[in-house]
C-alpha cells in the first residue's frame, strides 16, 4: 500500500503563518490582543493538528491490518475528546462554580438541557407526554432534545455522561469517514481522512458543549456512508433502504435543511452516477422506493419545511438577519454588507479565526486554531473540485461531492454562512477532499500553496480589522 505522508511543506508553513499572524495582530491591535489562555488553546490546536497529522500518517500508515488502524483511530479519537470534555468541565467549575456545566455556552444549550430533563421526568412519571413538552419548539429542535431525554432517563440527568457519549459518537464519525474515504478514494486517503477528523479541534469542542452538532455530524455521516454502500452494492433490498430513510427522518427532527440536502444528494447520485458504479435499473428501483416511503412517512412534513425554507430565501431573510446583526448591541455594523455574493467565493474557507479579544465571542476565540487549520486546508478542497471537474472523475463520486456542495449552497444563501457551528456537517467531508488532494498532489500543484498561505494570512489579518472596525474599535 502506498503511504503518502502529511508533508512538512504543508505543516511547517501552516504553523509559521499562524504564529506570524497572531504576533502581528497582537502587536498592531495590542489593546485587543487575545489573553494568553486563548493563545494557548489556539497554539495547541494548530500544533496538535499539523504535527499530529505529520507523525500519525507516518506511523499508522505502515499498519498492514486495517482493523488495527480502526481500533487505534477510534480509541485515540475517543480519549482525546474525553480528555477535552473533562478539562472543559473542570475549567467551567473553576470559573463559574461547581454547579455550572455550561459557562459561556449560548441559550440553545440550556434550552436543550431543560427540554431533555422535562422529557425524562415525563417518562419517569409514566406520562410520556411528548407533545406537551415540545409544544413551544419547532420540529427541527425536537430530535436532539428527545434523545437527550432518553440519556437523562437512564443516567439520572447526568450532563457529564451525556457529553462522554458525545465522545463516542464523534470517535465513531472518524471511523465512518475513514471507511467512506477508503471506499471512494483508496486506503491511503481513508487513513489520512480518519486522522484529520480525529485531530480536528472543532469536533472536540462540540463534545464538551451541550449542543446537537456532534450527534448531527454523526447521523449525516452515517447516512452518506450507508447511501454510498447502497449505491456500490451489487445486492440490495428494501430493508437496506428503510434504515437509510429512518436516519433521514431523524435528521429532519434535528436540522431540516441538512435532511433535505441528504435526500437530494442521494437522488442526485442515483441519477448522475457513472454506469461503471451502478446500472439504470437499480437506480430507478431505489429512487421509486425512496420517494414512495418518504411520501408516506414524511410527505407533509417535508413539504411544509421545504416551503418555509424557500420563503425565507425569497423573502430576504439573509439580508434581514445581517441587518439585525449590524444593529444589535455589541454587533458589527459592517455585517449588513455581507450577502450570498460575498459568502459564495469564500464558502469553502470561512469562517476565519477570531484572533482579537472581542466581547462575548468566547467560542470563536476558543476554537480559533481549528478555524485557522480549516482555512489552510480549504485550498486543497478547492483544488480537488477543479481536479474532479476537469478530469471527469466526479461522476464516480457524485454522492459525496453532491452532499458537500449541496449543503454549502444552502449555507451560502442562509443567515449563518460565516457561523462555524453551521459548517460542522460538511467539515468531515472537506477534510476528506483535502486528504484526497494531498495524497494525489502533483509537483505543479505545490507552487500555488505558498500563494494560498499568503492569501490566508491577508484574509486572517483583514478579518481581525473587520471585527474591530465594525464595532468601532479600530
Amino acid at each position: 500500500m502506498h503511504n503518502p505522508l502529511f508533508p512538512k511543506w504543508i505543516a511547517n508553513p501552516g504553523i509559521a503563518i499562524y504564529f506570524s499572524v497572531l504576533a502581528v495582530v497582537s502587536l498592531y491591535f495590542s489593546k485587543y490582543a487575545l489573553p494568553w489562555w486563548w493563545m494557548l488553546f489556539g497554539s495547541i490546536e494548530v500544533l496538535g493538528f499539523f504535527y499530529g497529522a505529520q507523525e500519525l500518517t507516518r506511523t499508522w500508515g505502515r499498519m498492514r491490518d486495517s482493523r488495527k488502524y480502526e481500533q487505534n483511530l477510534f480509541l485515540w479519537a475517543f480519549f482525546i475528546r474525553l480528555a477535552y470534555v473533562l478539562l472543559n468541565v473542570f475549567i467551567i467549575h473553576q470559573i463559574y462554580g461547581p454547579d455550572d456545566y455550561f459557562g459561556f455556552e449560548n441559550a440553545d444549550a440550556t434550552l436543550y438541557d431543560q427540554l431533555g430533563k422535562e422529557w425524562a421526568q415525563s417518562m419517569r412519571d409514566g406520562k410520556w407526554d411528548w407533545n406537551s413538552v415540545f409544544k413551544y419548539v419547532d420540529f427541527s429542535d425536537t430530535g436532539y432534545a428527545t434523545y437527550l431525554g432518553f440519556v437523562y432517563l437512564f443516567t439520572g440527568d447526568s450532563i457529564v455522561v451525556a457529553r462522554v457519549i458525545k465522545c463516542f459518537w464523534s470517535a465513531l464519525t472518524a471511523v465512518l469517514m475513514y471507511r467512506l474515504a477508503r471506499n471512494n478514494f483508496g486506503e491511503a486517503v481513508g487513513r489520512m481522512t480518519g486522522i484529520f477528523v480525529m485531530l480536528m479541534p472543532n469536533f472536540w469542542y462540540y463534545c464538551g458543549a451541550h449542543l446537537k452538532e456532534t450527534e448531527m455530524v454523526f447521523l449525516s455521516t452515517f447516512y452518506i456512508y450507508m447511501a454510498d454502500n447502497l449505491i456500490r452494492s451489487r445486492q440490495f433490498t428494501a430493508w437496506r433502504i428503510i434504515p437509510l430513510l429512518l436516519v433521514a427522518f431523524v435528521l429532519f427532527s434535528i436540522r431540516t435543511p441538512l435532511a433535505l440536502v441528504c435526500i437530494l444528494a442521494l437522488i442526485f447520485a442515483l441519477v448522475m452516477t457513472s454506469a461503471r458504479v451502478m446500472g439504470w435499473g437499480k437506480r430507478i428501483i431505489i429512487i421509486v422506493l425512496a420517494l414512495g416511503l418518504l411520501s408516506v412517512t414524511m410527505g407533509n412534513r417535508i413539504q411544509e419545511e421545504a416551503r418555509q425554507l424557500v420563503e425565507k430565501v425569497q423573502g430576504g431573510y439573509q439580508a434581514g438577519n445581517m441587518e439585525w446583526r449590524s444593529n444589535r448591541k455589541g454587533g458589527n455594523t459592517l455585517a449588513k454588507y455581507a450577502n450570498a455574493a460575498v459568502f459564495a467565493p469564500m464558502i469553502f474557507t470561512i469562517p476565519f479565526p477570531t484572533m482579537v479579544d472581542t466581547e462575548g465571542q468566547y467560542t470563536q476565540k476558543l476554537i480559533h486554531g481549528g478555524n485557522f487549520t480549516k482555512n489552510i486546508l480549504s485550498g486543497f478542497v478547492l483544488l480537488s473540485m477543479f481536479v474532479f471537474l476537469f478530469s471527469g472523475t466526479w461522476r464516480d463520486h457524485t454522492l459525496v461531492i453532491g452532499y458537500m456542495l449541496g449543503y454549502l449552497v444552502v449555507l451560502t444563501v442562509s443567515a449563518f454562512a460565516h457561523s462555524e457551528r453551521f459548517h460542522q456537517p460538511v467539515l468531515p467531508f472537506e477534510l476528506m477532499f483535502a486528504a484526497y488532494m494531498i495524497c494525489n498532489i502533483q509537483p505543479t500543484h505545490k507552487r500555488w500553496f505558498k500563494i494560498w498561505t499568503a492569501v490566508m494570512a491577508v484574509g486572517c489579518l483583514a478579518w481581525q480589522w473587520f471585527k474591530l472596525k465594525g464595532r468601532g474599535l479600530a
